[in-house]
């Protein structure tokens, strides 16, 4: 079986692969998915262009075929568009638009696009496969920076949170830290969540429930939610790590009435500190159906491989269907953390600084005989109560 390692950054996409029989073979792509080349000759042929280009000369036969074709100008601004009839080695592209009169000049860029993601580009080329092919199964590992890029450029899925009465504030409010001491204009990052919904319920320190909330009050204001276009959730109850029935209760509710996505805190994130708690419960919710559908798209694309996990900010690897929000964040520098640290101490190193450069920013780390875990960290904004590596950033990439 084919086994394929895979890190999608935030403008780059490299795969390693190791055969059946152990011949190690490696492809980079941009993440978007997106080929790009430029013609070195041009042959009409008819109604076609036949477009040349030594880039192409390693692909089998027709492994282009049925892509989009985009001319584009030096602002990368498309200018002519096609779809691609054939492709071979040693002639080319064979391209056709609806405009067959339409000429393309020597030396013009060019781009190559479909509906597949980045991963599953790769894999194909490894494989030598066309889009018209199934691919065998396989055996894939994936760390990715998508549910970064969603947190840093706040494209998650429209979230609600759920909470105690008199709580649906915590998040504007905070922990009144200011995070720029001096700075005489104070701004304020926006909850991740859409709307907030209090529930009359209350439970102790020690886990006593005070106020029983009512089951037809829960379902009525989830419902407006619902009415409303909201799909997923964050449950947040003050002291629910001690005590989540109530938690659980308005899941329940949730779940009957057909919420796309449920975050509870007392599975999310069940510690004291109901301000942490809180945010990591509506990032989990705001990312998890952006990484959800990420991960099925590329599953159903790949044949829903039965071997298929993806890297967690803490590390370690998860089957793909469990990777959630609150495991995205690091995902994709994490795998490079594990791997330099593996490197070093192979090469007699007992301690190590690891220092990656990608396409949009760099990381940094340290390896001290052992892999530093933080418990509580902040990212973009938002404070997460959950395992994550030790990693510093800063946006400045190399590329």
């Amino acid at each position: 079986m084919w086994r394929f390692w895979i890190d999608v950054g935030g403008t780059f996409t490299d795969c390693l692969a190791l055969s059946p029989t152990d011949e190690i073979l490696e492809r980079k792509t941009l993440s978007s998915g997106r080929i790009k080349g430029q013609a070195r000759g041009v042959e009409r042929d008819g109604d076609s262009i036949w477009i040349v280009d030594a880039l192409r000369t390693s692909d089998v036969e027709d492994f282009w075929k049925d892509w989009s074709f985009d001319i584009v100008d030096e602002h990368g601004a498309t200018t002519w568009s096609g779809k691609v009839l054939r492709s071979h080695p040693e002639r080319g592209i064979q391209v056709t638009t609806a405009d067959g009169d339409h000429e393309i000049a020597v030396g013009a860029g060019y781009e190559l696009s479909s509906e597949l993601e980045a991963p599953v580009v790769c894999i194909r080329q490894v494989l030598g496969l066309a889009m018209s092919v199934p691919v065998p199964e396989v055996d894939v590992r994936l760390g990715t920076t998508r549910g970064t890029n969603a947190l840093l450029e706040r494209k998650g899925a429209r979230t609600a949170l759920v909470t105690t009465q008199g709580f649906g504030d915590v998040l504007h409010i905070g922990s009144q830290e200011r995070p720029h001491l001096f700075e005489l204009s104070i701004r304020k990052s926006q909850p991740l969540c859409e709307t907030e919904v209090e529930i009359e319920e209350r439970i102790d320190t020690n886990g006593q429930v005070l106020k029983s909330p009512q089951a037809h009050r829960i379902r009525e204001q989830l419902q407006q939610l619902l009415d409303d276009g909201i799909q997923s959730l964050a449950i947040c109850f003050v002291n629910a790590f001690q005590n989540a029935e109530h938690e659980l209760l308005v899941e329940k509710i949730a779940r009957e009435l057909g919420f796309s996505q449920i975050s509870r805190s007392s599975e999310v994130a069940p510690a004291i500190k109901f301000v942490p708690r809180t945010q990591t419960t509506v990032l989990d919710a705001y990312l998890t159906p952006i990484l959800q559908e990420y991960v099925e798209r590329i599953s159903r694309q790949l044949g829903n491989p039965r071997q298929f996990r993806m890297m967690t900010s803490a590390g370690g690897l998860i089957d793909a269907r469990q990777f959630r929000g609150k495991d995205s964040i690091l995902s994709g520098p994490a795998g490079g953390v594990v791997g330099f640290s593996r490197i070093a101490e192979q090469a007699g190193f007992a301690r190590s600084i690891g220092f990656d450069m990608g396409g949009t920013s760099t990381d940094v780390s340290r390896y001290d005989g052992h892999l530093e875990l933080e418990f509580e960290t902040q990212k973009a904004g938002v404070r997460i109560m959950t395992p994550v590596l030790a990693i510093e950033t800063v946006a400045a990439g190399g590329g």
